[in-house]
């Protein structure tokens, strides 16, 4: 799938599941642009893709690293393992600024916040870039937003999952990577998501109804298809039911 539904489709896996995790306002706008933004992350495996041109030779830098870690494109991130660790990643960033002493409401700066920062701003800035908001302008609209979120502390906000609490920021970046994983399960090259253990791409559709990245299928079914579902899930979500 192309970056921009890979951004929609993680966007609307969390504002379709916002009114279950009684998330609202500026946690559910925060939600819903984190997992757009980890909906493109398992894609740092290519250095030309949209996540590793966010901040030009840094992170293609460091997707070239990646693909020789991970195998190359759609093997390691694309599995159960890559989002493992991904979301540990997440979670350990945003735990640690959880620890932050006196870290309550509109904090100081804390060096607590520097992980959680870089990946806020890593996962606002792919997704405003997959989105083709902002233009040249949207990593540093990224870098501001990652300021503001960890400013005010909504990316603090701690999601009830069965009988764990976790941060926003670990539980966007497991969803959007998940939803990445499913999108590309409906195309033609299917995903190792039992990677190492084994290569067999996996599919969530039937030969005849998977499509091919950027062709008909997916610009006039798939793309437009993500669009209304997410302004219907936010609608809902922003407490108007349907």
């Amino acid at each position: 799938m192309l970056g921009r539904d890979h951004a929609l489709s993680g966007a609307f896996a969390f504002a379709a599941l916002g009114p279950t995790l009684h998330v609202t306002g500026s946690h559910l706008a925060a939600g819903v642009l984190l997992t757009a933004g980890a909906g493109v992350l398992p894609d740092i495996d290519h250095p030309d893709s949209t996540i590793a041109r966010s901040f030009g030779f840094l992170t293609q830098a460091f997707a070239w690293i990646v693909a020789r870690i991970s195998g190359g494109h759609r093997h390691g991130t694309h599995s159960l393992v890559g989002i493992a660790v991904f979301s540990a990643g997440a979670l350990a960033a945003g735990s640690y600024q959880l620890s932050a002493p006196h870290l309550t409401g509109h904090a100081a700066f804390s060096w607590h916040m520097l992980p959680a920062g870089l990946y806020l701003a890593l996962l606002y800035s792919a997704a405003l870039r997959a989105l083709h908001v902002g233009g040249h302008h949207g990593d540093l609209l990224g870098i501001g937003g990652a300021v503001i979120t960890c400013y005010t502390g909504w990316d603090l906000f701690r999601l009830g999952v069965g009988h764990w609490h976790v941060p926003l920021l670990a539980f966007a970046t497991a969803l959007g990577c998940a939803a990445h994983i499913a999108g590309d399960e409906l195309t033609h090259g299917g995903c190792p998501i039992c990677w190492p253990f084994s290569e067999h791409e996996f599919h969530l559709l039937p030969r005849p109804l998977q499509f091919t990245t950027a062709k008909i299928g997916e610009n006039w079914i798939v793309f437009p298809l993500l669009t209304g579902a997410l302004v219907l899930a936010v609608w809902h979500a922003t407490g108007h039911p349907l």
